[in-house]
């Protein structure tokens, strides 16, 4: 077996950490449907499409991934039941914790995503394309999510620092630190 190169080594992280974060996000919204139904059945449909794509990324994911030698990460569980854990929490606070979530968490995402495109269009033109239609799509969640809450309450700018560091902190651990390393390591090429 050979070992892989700098660039092939990345992008199988990138797919590692983006498949497990998009497993998350399935987590984040399931747990909010639910409670969207008996609670804010308004925005159900919203929740329910949102949903649907973030499935539709996870498999973009998973599927890219064999013919890159990468391997779902170890850690899914964390992703799992953090993200389960994160929905349910937020939900707790209506509509509106709803919204402060997913624009926390999907401006995380896209920052992530963002990051990494220059690299994969230099890389992977084929997986570039497969992030940048993603790209596209969590762009509109969060477009949604910011027109949808307060954003200048002290309650949104509290909820939001903690849903994105718990983001952060969900990538950070389930990567083993991997993530710090990933993002110096495309910061460099």
């Amino acid at each position: 077996m050979t070992r892989a190169s700098g660039p092939e080594r990345i992008i199988r992280r990138l797919l590692r950490v983006n498949h497990s974060g998009e497993h998350g996000a399935v987590a984040i919204y399931s747990s909010q449907i639910a409670k969207a139904k008996t609670r804010y059945p308004e925005i159900l449909p919203w929740l329910e499409e949102t949903l649907s794509h973030e499935l539709q990324h996870r498999a973009a994911f998973l599927e890219a991934m064999p013919s890159r030698s990468a391997k779902p990460c170890r850690a899914m569980y964390v992703w799992k039941y953090g993200g389960a854990i994160l929905g349910r929490i937020t939900s707790l606070f209506g509509k509106n914790g709803v919204m402060i979530c997913t624009a926390a968490v999907e401006r995380t995402v896209h920052r992530h995503l963002a990051e990494q495109l220059s690299f994969l269009q230099k890389h992977d033109p084929a997986l570039a394309e497969t992030v940048s239609r993603i790209l596209i799509e969590e762009g509109q969640h969060l477009e949604t999510a910011e027109r949808q809450h307060n954003r200048n309450s002290v309650f949104a700018k509290l909820l939001s620092g903690a849903v994105s560091f718990s983001t952060e902190m969900l990538i950070l651990v389930s990567t083993r630190g991997d993530s710090l390393r990933l993002s110096r390591a495309l910061q460099s090429t």
